[in-house]
């Protein structure tokens, strides 16, 4: 058998692989509609030709060419706070962190329940990020890295897929997206294929809030890794204790 025919069969062998996991995870939530959604027109409104104004919203079909634009459009609240659960899996057992997050403006507060060992606290903001364990009098500092995104930096301590990576992948990589309901919230999703660890990743974001509320990865062989389920989202309600130090120093008023 040739080269080429031993390849090309190889290929198509671990697009079966990929388009299989995709349907089981797709599968695995329901409500998905047909039609567009709605999304926000991103230029200022001008009257229609009839002096009639335009509609507010724009009819977009979501799939793997536009997701990035649609992602694109979407912005964090100013104000949240909600619970995630996180499950790490790997041969033979699993982990389970409980994470409570608050965020005012740019500044985040994690919690974090590990299922082994103490609660962790941590608190970034755009300059620093500041780190201690339950019963520490004083927490660790240190500089946001030379990036200055605390939102990244935020995300990786919660151990979150960060959504916005979608919009710097290659669009080859992009394997499906679409639009699906969840609990009645309108999301979208995006299924992608990471070239550097051979992983097979599935987004899932809220339209109304911006934010990503599920997410699911699988190795290279298909089992699962990482699932990542957030909870109820409070929008413009956070506990102002939550960005208070070990030593009392309140980050909101000193910021």
């Amino acid at each position: 058998m040739s080269t080429k025919r031993v390849l090309g069969i190889t290929i198509f062998g671990a697009i079966l692989i990929i388009a299989a996991i995709s349907v089981m995870l797709l599968s695995s939530f329901v409500g998905r509609d047909s039609d567009p959604v709605r999304l926000p027109v991103a230029s200022a409104p001008t009257d229609g030709p009839n002096g009639e104004e335009p509609d507010a919203l724009d009819r977009v079909e979501i799939n793997r060419d536009t997701i990035q634009a649609v992602v694109s459009t979407l912005s964090r609240p100013e104000s949240f706070s909600r619970e995630v659960t996180i499950e790490i899996f790997w041969e033979g057992g699993q982990a389970l962190n409980e994470i409570s997050v608050s965020v005012r403006g740019d500044m985040t507060s994690i919690r974090i329940l590990p299922a082994i060992g103490p609660e962790r606290r941590i608190i970034v903001t755009p300059e620093k990020e500041y780190i201690w364990y339950e019963g520490d009098k004083n927490p660790f500092i240190r500089n946001v890295d030379s990036s200055g995104n605390g939102y990244r930096a935020a995300d990786e301590y919660q151990m979150l897929l960060t959504f916005e990576d979608i919009l710097m992948l290659n669009s080859t990589d992009i394997f499906d997206a679409g639009y699906i309901e969840i609990d009645g919230e309108v999301s979208v999703y995006a299924v992608y294929y990471s070239r550097a660890l051979g992983h097979l990743r599935v987004y899932y974001i809220s339209l109304e809030l911006g934010l990503i509320i599920a997410a699911v990865e699988h190795d290279k062989n298909g089992a699962l890794i990482y699932r990542m389920t957030a909870h109820e989202t409070i929008v413009g309600n956070v506990d102002l204790t939550a960005f208070i130090l070990p030593d009392g120093t309140d980050l909101l008023i000193s910021a």
